[in-house]
């Protein structure tokens, strides 16, 4: 577990802007998951995902934000991978992922981790198999749309 202080919250902030960025490709371009949502993904979401920040009052991060848009962003490569017809399992590139899903590291986000861990156990992968755009749709909306939302409705004069 990454600990967020005084002397590496800038990192922290950096991935949170990436996260940002993530979420409106997300939303803009592909209105859902898209191929390629992963190109904004320049920190290692698996330093951030089960992160706690040091109580010393120097600092702020939005620990919720960072948490979860790393494990958004895990998702948006295994569905990269998906969309190029790679395999999920025995990937040079996944299996980091695969060890931090058996140690319980994405079990704060419960249906992010059975996706990943359904999409696992699905050796076959076609790009016309509808299975993961299914899969994924509930969680764009639960936690991309609806973030977009609550900035909506988000205003202190009340009007």
């Amino acid at each position: 577990m990454h600990i967020i202080n005084q002397t590496n919250y800038a990192e922290a902030e950096e991935a949170v802007r990436d996260i940002l960025m993530m979420y409106v490709d997300l939303a803009d371009h592909t209105a859902g998951f898209g191929h390629a949502a992963d190109v904004y993904i320049r920190f290692d979401p698996l330093k951030f995902i089960d992160a706690e920040i040091e109580t010393d009052g120097y600092h702020y991060v939005d620990l919720d934000l960072l948490r979860l848009g790393s494990a958004i962003a895990i998702l948006c490569l295994f569905y990269d991978l998906w969309c190029e017809e790679q395999a999920l399992v025995g990937n040079p590139g996944t299996a980091r992922f695969e060890i931090a899903l058996a140690t319980g590291r994405l079990a704060r986000f419960p249906d992010v981790e059975a996706v990943i861990s359904e999409a696992m156990l699905r050796p076959e992968m076609a790009i016309d198999d509808p299975w993961f755009d299914t899969a994924v749709a509930p969680i764009y909306r639960k936690y991309v749309v609806s973030f977009f939302g609550r900035l909506a409705s988000s205003d202190r004069n009340g009007r």
